[in-house]
């Protein structure tokens, strides 16, 4: 069932390591505005993610009904072409169709923004093929390496203005609309990619 217009969206934020243990780089800070802004008071859940067993043990707390109160998925990690970097070692590559496996069925109704670099540089096959593997009404993310304080700006619009829209076609149709109207110029410096499911 959709949610209201006026209901909090939760945010289920996982975030790896950006420059080693000793750095204290985090979106933390994005979702701590989300929770305390006026307004807003958007509930969130953040973990910081270490190894593929911690991802992998949250992704599965997420997609169960427990979480359903927070359906938006934000992955804060490393990212090439077509996956994230999760943990360490020649391993830790995460394939957009290996997570779209461990969500098959499951996200009916949310919304994946990645806040990585690159991970949405795919074709649009792959983007069909992992909303419809996973049920996900949108992915969300970017096409290039970007600027750490200009995607941390722009994820704070999208997460908020997701907070004012439906979690419908029609409403991710008005977030698209809002983010051309109010951030074009940096969503196209970010190559910003947001991809619906079909109606």
């Amino acid at each position: 069932m959709a949610k209201k217009k006026d209901d909090k969206k939760g945010i289920f934020c996982l975030e790896g390591e950006w420059r080693g243990v000793k750095d204290t780089t985090s979106v933390k800070p994005v979702l701590r505005l989300l929770q305390t802004m006026g307004g807003y008071k958007v509930p969130y859940v953040h973990r910081d993610i270490g190894t593929r067993e911690e991802f992998d043990f949250y992704v599965r707390k997420w997609r169960g009904r427990s979480f359903a109160s927070h359906p938006i998925l934000y992955l804060g990690f490393h990212g090439k072409s077509g996956c994230i970097l999760v943990g360490e070692g020649r391993s830790n590559r995460l394939e957009l169709m290996e997570l779209a496996d461990q969500l098959e069925g499951c996200c009916k109704g949310r919304v994946i923004h990645f806040g990585s670099c690159s991970t949405l540089r795919v074709n649009d096959h792959t983007l069909n093929a992992f909303l419809q593997r996973t049920g996900a009404l949108a992915v969300l993310g970017f096409r290039k390496d970007i600027d750490w304080l200009e995607s941390a700006s722009f994820d704070t619009l999208v997460l908020g203005y997701l907070q004012g829209v439906s979690f419908t076609a029609s409403g991710m149709r008005k977030l698209r609309r809002l983010l051309e109207e109010n951030a074009l110029v940096l969503s196209k410096k970010l190559e910003f990619r947001m991809w619906p499911a079909r109606d």
